[in-house]
């Protein structure tokens, strides 16, 4: 059976489905239907790419008849409507924005998905073709992924130098974003044990990591893909994120993860992956779920203190 599987537009979302979509690939032959920046991830399988919904309506009307089966994982109406364009015999999504006429089978998001992990919900869309037993959490990073990571080790000086990664930035919303000058005060507090702090990113994030300029960081902001960024977060002492789509896949990559949270509950969202902290305060506004802070005082993640996220890696320094 020919499964297309339309995956989110959020890299964190993507690393939820990642473990699902390769359990599918085990018994389907499955193509993938992404945005453009985030066809490395589907290293091995089919995959079609698209950016913007013109061309994605273009390139589906292309492939009527082709698929048996199509998990539209977003809720947008356009993402249905490309799946509807394709004739494909079932057409599973979440039944969402008034787009139920497009789809055969309707999946009704479950009244408390804020309070269940999202995986649990997404899994929903899956159900028919595999079970839970054969979804495994973890992703590995494709060889040839690892040998540039390697390289871009090497030509740093890191290869055989111990360093902590993190990842400043959110594309969600900067209400998700730890406290910048906190990088600073944390790179002092590592360069005391011999430590280097990694920063990561994208393209998009590269000018306001100019903000972190220090003598013990190392900036690659926009300077490597994502199986790179991946391969380095794996091969750190440890991986600091906020509730972002790095955080997902090192977690899910076997990093030993620190996740600070603020705005978003990690029962929603916790990163998934053999080792992974969760760090947050309660406060009476938080979790909020907002992309800025209705308060404009992130009071939820200024209280989280350098001094707190460095006892929890003193365990692997």
């Amino acid at each position: 059976m020919k499964v297309a599987v339309r995956v989110p537009n959020w890299l964190g979302d993507i690393a939820f489905n990642l473990p699902m979509v390769r359990a599918l690939s085990h018994k389907y032959y499955v193509t993938i239907i992404t945005k453009t920046p985030f066809r490395e991830l589907f290293h091995g399988l089919e995959t079609i790419t698209f950016s913007s919904n013109n061309e994605l309506y273009r390139i589906h009307v292309s492939l009527k008849g082709t698929f048996d089966y199509y998990i539209v994982t977003p809720i947008s109406f356009s993402s249905a409507f490309a799946a509807f364009l394709t004739a494909s015999k079932v057409r599973v999504g979440f039944s969402f924005d008034f787009r139920d006429f497009l789809l055969t089978k309707r999946i009704r998001i479950p009244e408390d998905w804020k309070k269940r992990h999202t995986t649990e919900t997404y899994f929903l869309l899956y159900q028919d073709l595999i079970s839970e037993k054969e979804i495994k959490f973890n992703i590995e990073i494709p060889e040839e992924y690892k040998a540039t990571g390697e390289n871009t080790l090497k030509s740093l000086g890191l290869i055989t130098r111990r360093y902590v990664s993190c990842a400043p930035f959110a594309q969600f919303g900067n209400a998700k974003e730890w406290h910048t000058p906190y990088f600073i005060e944390l790179a002092n507090l590592l360069k005391q044990h011999d430590v280097k702090l990694v920063i990561l990113g994208s393209k998009d994030d590269f000018t306001r990591s100019l903000k972190l300029e220090h003598e013990n960081i190392v900036n690659l902001t926009g300077k490597t893909s994502l199986w790179d960024a991946i391969y380095i977060t794996k091969n750190s002492i440890a991986f600091i994120g906020n509730d972002s789509g790095l955080t997902h896949m090192a977690a899910l990559a076997g990093s030993n993860t620190i996740a600070i949270f603020g705005p978003t509950p990690p029962s929603w969202t916790r990163p998934l992956g053999p080792s992974v902290q969760v760090i947050k305060k309660d406060l009476p506004c938080a979790p909020c779920e907002m992309r800025q802070c209705p308060l404009k005082t992130k009071e939820c993640m200024k209280l989280i203190k350098p001094e707190d996220v460095f006892e929890l890696l003193r365990q692997f320094l």
